[in-house]
């Protein structure tokens, strides 16, 4: 074991888990001044207020197996014994707010759109331009706001919660980009300030390969919080004749009852508009 310090290194700290989870953990054993999360590394650096405290932390947490929200994680003393400035930085640029979010999509047993995330994100202020990709990490958009404030609510208020119940949540980081291109509105980008742009391309895509840019950075269907956005899966559920105007098909935006029709010419179920 490494010399007892006041830094407690946590290991194991899945995307589910957050800086609240740990705060819970550690905060029966004294004040805790520092906290950072490495999302790249499934780790957390935590900083007690003395030594003392953080001995008695992992004298209890060496008998007892600590875990949060299912996922056991295990904690050491840090080589660190201050956590400074640089330390913090680890974070790198990605914890540095930005207009632009940079977000993940873990679990994602249901289609995400673009037009579901703008639905999901939009209430929190005017969504200039949205780009998605899939890479190792997962399926991933870039969001672009119009105001950096708005970037900041939305991650405050959006970051670990689920889209649908159960699956499709999402993991939200501050991008180091200043400004996305997008060259074409259709299922994998849009730009709301510019809706003339063509929906396809003739020859070789010059849009941006945004993926490649985070290619390293990221080393019952009942909807929460967002009821408009589970209505079409609610509906594809159904074991039985359904009456879509019971369950508010009509006042759905238009895009949830197209992308909903989608679904219904290959449900196995009769479905009654």
């Amino acid at each position: 074991m490494a010399e007892p310090s006041k830094v407690i290194h946590v290991r194991n700290v899945g995307h589910e888990i957050s800086e609240n989870d740990l705060l819970q953990l550690f905060q029966p054993f004294g004040v805790i001044t520092k906290l950072v999360m490495l999302r790249a590394k499934n780790q957390a650096l935590l900083q007690m207020q003395d030594v003392h405290s953080a001995i008695n932390a992992l004298q209890f947490y060496t008998n007892v197996q600590p875990s949060i929200r299912g996922r056991n994680v295990y904690v050491q003393f840090s080589s660190h014994q201050e956590l400074t400035t640089m330390e913090q930085n680890t974070q790198g640029r990605e914890d540095e707010p930005n207009r632009i979010l940079l977000v993940t999509i873990h679990h994602m047993l249901y289609p995400i759109t673009v037009e579901v995330l703008h639905q999901v994100f939009s209430p929190h202020g005017f969504v200039e331009k949205i780009v998605t990709f899939q890479k190792s990490a997962g399926f991933q958009a870039l969001i672009q706001y119009q105001l950096r404030q708005s970037a900041v609510a939305a991650r405050n208020s959006l970051q670990g919660r689920n889209i649908y119940d159960g699956c499709c949540q999402l993991d939200i980081q501050f991008s180091n980009l200043d400004e996305l291109q997008v060259n074409f509105n259709n299922e994998r980008s849009r730009d709301f300030t510019n809706p003339s742009l063509p929906s396809e391309q003739k020859g070789k895509s010059s849009q941006p390969a945004y993926g490649d840019v985070y290619a390293l950075q990221a080393s019952g269907a009942r909807a929460v919080g967002f009821p408009q956005v589970g209505m079409a899966l609610i509906v594809l559920w159904a074991p039985c004749e359904i009456s879509l105007s019971e369950l508010g098909y009509s006042s759905q935006p238009a895009f949830l009852r197209e992308y909903l029709d989608v679904y219904l010419s290959t449900s196995r179920y009769k479905i009654c508009h």
